[in-house]
């Protein structure tokens, strides 16, 4: 994600930068949080919480050892799958990250739905892969092959009937495109 043909890393960075100006909250959640990218653009002056959800307990650990200095007893790391059967903390902004594509449109727009209660803004981003395969060619291409058959590209129409049917309404949509052909779209939703 970080080399620079692919430039993916750096341009979440930047998105998530551009999710936090758009949408200043008290409260933030993070679905698919990993090793946290991003969360050091987080204000903790203005922010109460911060709540990251990961599957995978190495990547808690590792968003721990980053964030907690900076961000303090705000932040709060959950490791959880992304289902229907997640219930998060109340949140202004939640943030959904290229997760998406692990768990699914219509399992994602279940989960909402779920939890629209509990969500201000929803912001996701998705990939589209106009040239390129879902793992960019790299030289560490082959470490990420298993990624291909627990992932599924997700169209943005299809997001949005699946936040749709689940009661969300969208507010906007922005592409970012990549140096690899790849192109990133964010979607922002709120419940309606």
């Amino acid at each position: 994600m970080s080399d620079a043909r692919v430039g993916q890393l750096q341009r979440l960075y930047d998105i998530t930068g551009a999710q936090l100006a758009a949408f200043p909250s008290r409260a933030i959640g993070v679905l698919g949080v990993a090793g946290g990218n991003g969360l050091d653009l987080i204000n903790p002056a203005t922010t109460d919480a911060v709540y990251g959800y990961d599957i995978n307990a190495d990547y808690l650990a590792a968003c721990e050892a980053r964030y907690r200095d900076g961000l303090g007893e705000r932040l709060h790391l959950i490791e959880s799958s992304i289902d229907r059967t997640l219930a998060i903390e109340r949140v202004d902004l939640l943030i959904a990250n290229l997760i998406i594509e692990y768990v699914g449109a219509e399992e994602f727009a279940a989960f909402a739905a779920a939890n629209a209660g509990a969500i201000g803004v929803l912001s996701c981003v998705i990939q589209r892969n106009d040239t390129a395969g879902f793992v960019s060619s790299t030289e560490y291409a082959a470490s990420f092959d298993a990624l291909a058959t627990v992932s599924s590209d997700v169209d943005p129409e299809t997001l949005d009937s699946a936040l749709a049917a689940g009661g969300f309404a969208a507010l906007g949509r922005y592409e970012y495109p990549l140096p690899n052909g790849k192109t990133l779209i964010r979607q922002d939703f709120r419940p309606s």
